[in-house]
């Protein structure tokens, strides 16, 4: 009698795992339906209006790469500069720029790197790689009718994004709001 219990709890656990799995496969929620679920259910930062919104699975790379980076500069929107300038950057955190980035560690690299690296555009081949934001192409496209100050820095953003600090590069000056 107790063989006879083991094999009908085995083909109890088969049978449920058959039905698991079938219904997984037929399930009406589709990869894509699954991401836009995924999209309905993503955090923006505080006081922020993202260009794209961020998916859950990616929230803690944007809130470590907002945390480091904003301690020092404006955090720039990964768009901006090509994955390679990206790897670049956070290749060396103890020579940033000439500075060492404080509490930076492998952690925090790999979620940002996961974050900037999912939301940046690959450079063309044999393209350089710019480690400045007034040398990305990308960043010259993002800004077609702007002409752009010698000697940018991040805290030039402010100009035209006032809200540049909150990580919000959609609110523009009355300047700018109505340009074509």
């Amino acid at each position: 009698l107790g063989r006879h219990r083991g094999i009908l709890l085995l083909g109890m656990i088969c049978v449920s795992m058959l039905l698991g799995w079938g219904l997984t496969v037929l399930s009406p929620l589709s990869p894509g339906m699954a991401q836009e679920a995924e999209l309905a259910n993503s955090k923006v930062p505080p006081n922020s209006v993202m260009v794209d919104p961020v998916p859950t699975r990616y929230q803690p790379g944007l809130e470590s790469y907002l945390e480091t980076c904003r301690s020092c500069h404006i955090a720039l929107p990964p768009e901006t500069l090509p994955t390679e300038s990206w790897r670049e950057i956070l290749r060396k955190p103890d020579k940033h720029y000439g500075v060492s980035i404080p509490n930076f560690n492998r952690f925090t690299q790999l979620l940002i790197w996961d974050y900037v690296s999912t939301f940046s555009r690959p450079s063309p081949p044999n393209a350089p790689i710019p480690l400045y934001l007034e040398k990305s192409r990308y960043f010259k496209v993002l800004h077609p009718r702007v002409t752009l100050p010698s000697g940018m820095n991040s805290k030039t953003c402010v100009v035209c994004h006032p809200k540049a600090l909150n990580f919000d590069f959609r609110s523009l000056t009355a300047e700018w709001q109505s340009a074509p």
